[in-house]
């Protein structure tokens, strides 16, 4: 029964040591990911931008236009 424990303990301490976070490559694999995901947000933001000051363009244009 101590054997059982003793290896299921040793069993989840290998399996945890597998996990991504634990080597430099699975490391660097989550912080491209969280860049990628925060470099399509940003991506996302700039369009929106751009389409408000496209929106002020015209509008000022039109006013501009009007005098």
């Amino acid at each position: 029964m101590k054997l059982f424990k003793y290896s299921a303990i040793v069993l989840l301490l290998s399996c945890a040591a597998c996990s991504n976070e634990s080597s430099p490559e699975g490391r660097s694999k989550i912080r491209d990911e969280k860049l990628r995901v925060e470099i399509e947000h940003l991506n996302w933001q700039n369009k929106a931008v751009l389409d408000s000051i496209r929106a002020i363009r015209r509008e000022l244009n039109a006013l501009k236009n009007q005098k």
